[in-house]
């Protein structure tokens, strides 16, 4: 189309106009949900400290839960969170447990309850996609950690079967690196005797949470480390395979 077809151009009239308007308005709106679902909680809201609350004394009442080497988790600053996965009760413990606030890594499908997803996005959570390579879960986790946040990841990426550690994933190492932070190795001993795969309701049993020494994860060895270092402190799993400390 030549200038001059543009100036001769009456535009566009309003019947024309409007639907321009509403794909607008479509985009508008599609651009603020999606800044909304981008949003990064790095303090503790009121939901937060809701959960935070309970599950402490959850842990304290129901599994008299032992915390061992709590001076080893930075008390400000960016941290990944690197924890073995025994039971349902990982994530209650942590985040009763943990004096900061902690974005948990979650696989994305826990989110079609609704009231499991608003908690979680009120929470801070970041989402994943469960057996894909999720970009922008790994780009959400690397904003929270930039931010000075901590972050909890299970790297075996499922519950274990029989107390014992599975293969680690690199994710944990990979966000770590991405943001130049440490990897806080922690282990959790006695929830897999506690809630066992296939049961519905927890038994009151004991429950242990040991933090370990930060990680330089820029180390090339450092998933190694990682994975020795939770080894030593979860044993076989069962609460009294390791000495307290």
């Amino acid at each position: 189309m030549s200038t001059h077809d543009l100036s001769e151009d009456e535009g566009p009239t309003r019947e024309d106009a409007s639907p321009a308007r509403s794909a607008s308005a479509s985009s508008k709106a599609s651009r603020s949900r999606n800044e909304a679902d981008d949003e990064v909680i790095v303090h503790r809201t009121f939901v937060y400290l809701l959960c935070h609350w309970s599950t402490y004394v959850y842990g304290r009442v129901w599994h008299r839960l032992r915390l061992e080497g709590l001076e080893n988790l930075p008390r400000e600053g960016g941290a990944v969170l690197a924890c073995n996965h025994q039971s349902f009760a990982d994530i209650l413990l942590l985040g009763g447990f943990v004096p900061r606030h902690v974005a948990f890594v979650a696989r994305d499908t826990l989110a079609d309850w609704r009231w499991l997803g608003y908690v979680m996005h009120q929470c801070g959570a970041v989402l994943v996609k469960r057996g894909s390579s999720d970009r922008r879960a790994l780009r959400g986790m690397v904003d929270h950690l930039e931010r000075g946040d901590t972050v909890a990841i299970f790297p075996e990426g499922t519950r274990t079967r029989d107390g014992s550690l599975q293969t680690f994933k690199g994710g944990a190492l990979l966000a770590a690196r991405m943001a130049g932070v440490p990897i806080v190795p922690l282990g959790i001993r006695g929830a897999f005797e506690a809630w066992p795969r296939g049961r519905l309701l927890p038994f009151p049993r004991k429950i242990a949470l040991r933090f370990g020494a930060p990680v330089d994860s820029s180390l090339p060895d450092a998933q190694e480390r990682v994975v020795e270092s939770i080894r030593a402190m979860v044993g076989d799993g069962r609460y009294r395979s390791v000495e307290p400390i």
